[in-house]
């Protein structure tokens, strides 16, 4: 399996795995915007065997680490593939003091890999989603390691 930074070429192929994953996915501009114009953003792809197995948004904004989409194909899903995935995302977080995701109180699998990796739920957000779906808003705080010689 290969990360690598996802390109106009992968949209097509995001778009079509995003409308099949969730039911109310973002459109190609969305994803657009995030590859060419947010300077927060990291998209990302999850290859296998050089076909787009999954594919996540971070946005990188001061101390917060957002991961604003992240999925999986259906059948590659309770594989470890998003495991794998997702460990490897977080490794993006360098110096961020927490991470923030949003995700359907419904999504049981998606839940507790998340909290597999630390997330806690921290509020919940009624009617969040087009179909009227709560999100959980989940959080992980990141210990920060003291530098050598520096003090506070």
């Amino acid at each position: 399996m290969k990360i690598r930074r996802m390109k106009e070429s992968d949209l097509d192929t995001v778009v079509i795995l995003e409308s099949r994953i969730f039911p109310d996915p973002w459109s190609y501009n969305s994803f657009r915007h995030e590859v060419h114009n947010n300077p927060f953003a990291i998209p990302l792809v999850l290859e296998e065997s050089g076909e787009i197995i999954g594919y996540a948004i971070i946005w990188k904004i001061f101390e917060e680490f957002h991961i604003a989409n992240f999925a999986i194909r259906p059948e590659f899903q309770g594989k470890k593939r998003g495991t794998y995935f997702f460990e490897e995302i977080l490794k993006y977080a360098d110096e961020s003091s927490y991470a923030l995701l949003e995700v359907r109180e419904s999504n049981l699998r998606a839940i507790s890999l998340y909290e597999k990796y630390g997330f806690k739920t921290i509020l919940k957000r009624e009617r969040y989603y087009a179909n009227g779906e709560t999100a959980l808003v989940m959080q992980k705080m990141f210990v920060k390691k003291p530098v050598p010689g520096k003090a506070d």
